[in-house]
């Protein structure tokens, strides 16, 4: 509760509500991979709406939800360490989509949308899904969940990373790899590994052929997604991160922007970076 921020990073254009969804499916009939962070997740995601009145949070464990019917009441969706593929219901997963399409906003944390719509060793197994959040994890995690690693703040004039002050910084946290269709093409990174202080040793970890060759490790991004909004970030496995006061503020501005309250440059950074390379 100390940790969170003592106001809202823009002001609601109106009062905004907001669908927290945690659902963890295993279609082997093994346990699911349930994150031990969950709980932690939602009590930051709920207080941050509640403290700064930002958004309202309804929590919920029913994939039901997804219901079209029922989705109309809200302004974004929460996916917070969801894992697995939640549904094969052709209603729930369009409507899902549509939400977003629409002009609606969906925000994911760490598992909820790297790890999620897929059914290992399959990642594609909700391709649209793929596409929407901007990528599936592949190959698992390069560095362990108790590792320093270290963050780059790519964008800081982006106000989605206002929070760090144009510092980068160090975490202890559990990252992905990303596959297809990720591309700097498609989304604006935020923050992304620093591999010039962080330990790159191909001998001791696993990388994939492409992430080896291109050094690219995104940790949180943003993107449009047709008229809605969508951000995402792989911070979230570890209960700590959320009491991280920087890190609280950074989620708060990126729920701000999904919900369409805080406007900030989306551009893929693909683009942006060559436009800025043509600058004199």
């Amino acid at each position: 509760l100390q940790a969170l921020p003592a106001k809202a990073t823009a002001k609601p254009k109106r009062p905004r509500k907001l669908l927290l969804l945690n659902v963890n499916v295993n279609d082997t009939g093994r346990r699911p991979d349930v994150h031990v962070s969950i709980p932690f997740g939602n009590f930051a995601i709920q207080e941050l709406g509640k403290k700064t009145r930002a958004y309202e949070t309804v929590l919920s464990t029913d994939i039901e939800a997804l219901r079209p019917e029922n989705l109309a009441q809200f302004d974004a969706i929460c996916f917070n360490n969801t894992t697995g593929v939640l549904t094969t219901d052709p209603i729930l997963r369009q409507a899902l989509l549509s939400f977003v399409a629409g002009g609606k906003g969906f925000i994911a944390f760490h598992a909820g949308g790297a790890a999620t719509f897929v059914q290992y060793p399959k990642y594609d197994q909700f391709p649209e899904f793929g596409n929407m959040v901007g990528g599936y994890e592949n190959g698992g995690h390069p560095w362990s969940p108790k590792e320093t690693i270290y963050i780059r703040v790519e964008d800081s004039k982006n106000r989605v990373n206002a929070a760090f002050r144009g510092q980068d910084f160090p975490i202890q946290e559990e990252v992905y790899q990303f596959q297809a269709p990720y591309s700097r093409e498609n989304l604006h990174v935020l923050l992304s590994v620093d591999l010039d202080k962080s330990d790159f040793d191909p001998k001791k970890r696993r990388f994939l052929p492409a992430r080896l060759a291109d050094k690219d490790f995104p940790v949180a991004w943003i993107k449009p997604y047709q008229k809605g909004r969508v951000f995402y970030t792989t911070f979230g496995h570890n209960p700590e991160t959320f009491s991280n006061p920087r890190i609280l503020e950074s989620f708060l501005a990126g729920i701000q922007y999904a919900l369409g309250d805080l406007k900030a440059d989306d551009r893929p950074s693909a683009s942006t970076s060559a436009a800025q390379k043509g600058k004199p």
